[in-house]
Formats: structure tokens, C-alpha cells, sequence
């Protein structure tokens, strides 16, 4: 056993990191990722075992119910949601058997259509709120006094502008690149 690991160590001193990240940007980035990663999880995992909706639906929710008229054109939400076409369409053909979503040709361009958010979507968009809210208090939020809050949020900012003060993100077409 000890050979095999003595030679998996020769092979990574052989192949050295390109490029490596400084001990401070290793930290930071993992602390994100892991952060990302638990958080979303435990998220995810509330609310579905309390409202029976997913992330990704609450995030369509959510999306559509700060929209102009409580509906956006499908390509506008998969853009915000950051979802491909195709997985944009699932999110919201289950939303829609279940009557949280409808979907309306566009009026400006028939060969669109939009998403629109109906009462009883708005209803457990309300309802999931609730365990949402709560979950990242619990895993994140809370965890942070208002001034850590607020200079974390300025780093954000800082590391990509937009993210915080644009009120659609991604911004633009070039988003998050």
C-alpha cells in the first residue's frame, strides 16, 4: 500500500499545478463552493419536503413574480435563471401540470412564448417562502451580523460588478463571463 501512495505522490510532483491559487484564494474559493454547495442543499431539501417544490421551481417563482405583469418570455426567464432552453422548458412544463405556471403565445413575436405566474403559483410561491427564508437564515444568513452582511455583499460586488446592484442578473448577454 505504502508504494502505491509513495508513487501517486512522485506522480503529482511530476505534473505540478499550472497556475496554482495562493493559499488565500484557495480558501476563498473553496469556502464558496462548499458554502454554495451545503446551502442549496439544505435548501432544496426543505423545500420540497414542506411545499413539494424544488429549487428550481422556487427560482422560477420567484423570477416571475418581480417580472412586469408576473410573466417573462421563456428565453428572458432560462437567461435569469441561468437554464438552458430545454431546461427551462421541464421546470416550467411541471410547474404548469401543476398549475403554478402558465404558458401564453407572446403577443410582440409569435414564435415565443411567455411564462406567467397564476394565483395558485403566487400561493405556494408564499407558502415556500416561509421554509426558504428559513433555511438560509439557518445555513447562512444568520450566521452574519448586519455589517459582515453588508461588506460581504460589497465584495461581491467588488469581485463581480453587477451582481448585486443590477436587478436582473445576468445583466446583459455577457452576465457572468
Amino acid at each position: 500500500m505504502s508504494s502505491t501512495l509513495n508513487e501517486s505522490e512522485r506522480w503529482r510532483d511530476e505534473l505540478p499545478e499550472a497556475d496554482a491559487f495562493s493559499a488565500e484564494e484557495f480558501r476563498a474559493w473553496r469556502g464558496l463552493i462548499r458554502l454554495r454547495q451545503t446551502a442549496m442543499r439544505e435548501i432544496d431539501r426543505r423545500l420540497r419536503a414542506a411545499s413539494d417544490i424544488t429549487l428550481a421551481d422556487y427560482g422560477v417563482l420567484i423570477t416571475l413574480v418581480g417580472a412586469s405583469g408576473m410573466r417573462l418570455r421563456m428565453s428572458d426567464l432560462g437567461a435569469q435563471r441561468m437554464l438552458s432552453p430545454s431546461g427551462m422548458t421541464r421546470v416550467v412544463a411541471g410547474l404548469e401540470d401543476r398549475g403554478l405556471v402558465r404558458r401564453e403565445p407572446d403577443p410582440t413575436d409569435g414564435r415565443g412564448s411567455l411564462a406567467a405566474l397564476t394565483r395558485a403559483g403566487l400561493e405556494a410561491l408564499r407558502r415556500a417562502q416561509v421554509h426558504h427564508h428559513a433555511a438560509v437564515r439557518e445555513t447562512y444568513l444568520g450566521r452574519l451580523t448586519p455589517r459582515e452582511l453588508d461588506r460581504l455583499a460589497q465584495l461581491f460586488e467588488k469581485a463581480l460588478p453587477g451582481v448585486i446592484s443590477s436587478p436582473v442578473w445576468p445583466a446583459n448577454d455577457s452576465g457572468a463571463r
